[in-house]
């Protein structure tokens, strides 16, 4: 996020996530599958790809409260949206046929 200044009012679409992955060396501890290496990342789509971005740790916190608000505006944008809906077609009538 970078500029931790003005991080408390930011929104970030995605989810916060825990990676937990083998590292593919023969040798390593995660090499039997119980002591996988952990990353916490951000997952976002863009342009309908999965992308990633490592976290550090210091920027967890943040980044999460970022995502938790990005998800309530999201919801009362919708709820806004469905309440204009609803007023449109309580309006125009449920069995008024849309002229072409």
């Amino acid at each position: 996020m970078g500029d931790r200044g003005d991080a408390a009012g930011r929104l970030v679409r995605g989810t916060v996530v825990v990676h937990r992955r083998r590292c593919g060396k023969a040798n390593c501890r995660c090499a039997g599958g119980e002591a996988l290496h952990e990353s916490t990342v951000l997952s976002y789509s863009e342009q309908g790809r999965t992308r990633f971005l490592m976290l550090p740790d210091g920027e967890v916190a943040a980044v999460q409260a970022a995502t938790g608000r990005y998800r309530a505006e999201r919801a009362k944008l919708e709820a806004r949206g469905d309440a204009g809906l609803a007023a449109l077609v309580a309006r125009l009538g449920p069995g008024r046929k849309a002229q072409s």
